[in-house]
């Protein structure tokens, strides 16, 4: 599988042109990228929220700090759909083009450091918590420092392979869907008809070259 990753931005103007950039370029290629269709009609009346919140913040003439408030919590809002587009549809998806990721700043893992360093041996912890509806925090530790949150040393993200309902997955190979976690208490969003179900799935860490570390045990939850 390949191993890709992205960043996202802490600016503000960044966060702007971020999302506006990606939004605009799945919604025009949806069907050419077989980019998923009920996910844009969400993630659209979102975008024109946040947008006219950032427009407020940045009038000289109505710029105050309710209106900063405001825009924050718009992009709080517009940002699981954004994750979750990024990581269900654009991450590994081969019917985007190399300048087409490239534009949406996605990247190979191990454009950069050592090739020869080692792949993770440890394992990560997984808890799922249900703090809002149709959304789960995934909340890591590592197997060999569980009471921290962090990753280990040299590691990008945590790479998930999940399924929904039963029969609950025994290997990771019987899962069919997959995200990339790259901070812990991050959200996979669900859609309304999921609400009920048993998530189960498996992690492992991948490092910043792109090595892949062994599977940690199974892990499980309902969606909210």
């Amino acid at each position: 599988m390949a191993k890709e990753t992205y960043s996202l931005p802490v600016l503000p103007a960044a966060k702007y042109e971020f999302q506006r950039n990606a939004i605009e370029l799945c919604t025009t290629n949806a069907v050419a990228w077989g980019i998923d269709q009920p996910r844009l009609t969400r993630i659209a009346p979102l975008r024109i929220d946040y947008e006219a919140k950032n427009a407020v913040t940045n009038n000289r003439s109505t710029q105050s700090p309710a209106a900063t408030a405001a825009r924050d919590a718009a992009w709080d809002a517009l940002l699981p759909e954004l994750v979750d587009l990024y990581n269900k549809d654009i991450l590994n998806n081969d019917a985007i083009p190399a300048e087409s990721k490239e534009a949406l700043h996605v990247h190979y893992i191990g454009g950069g450091g050592s090739r020869t360093s080692s792949a993770p041996t440890t394992t990560p912890i997984v808890n799922l918590s249900a703090e809002e509806i149709s959304v789960l925090h995934v909340n890591y530790a590592d197997s060999a420092t569980p009471s921290s949150h962090s990753k280990p040393d040299g590691v990008a993200f945590c790479e998930i392979w999940y399924k929904l309902d039963s029969p609950a997955p025994v290997t990771p190979d019987d899962c069919d869907k997959y995200c990339n976690i790259s901070r812990s208490h991050d959200k996979i969003v669900f859609t309304p008809d999921q609400r009920g179900k048993v998530i189960s799935g498996f992690a492992r860490w991948v490092s910043k070259t792109g090595k892949t570390g062994p599977w940690g045990g199974i892990f499980t939850a309902f969606i909210p």
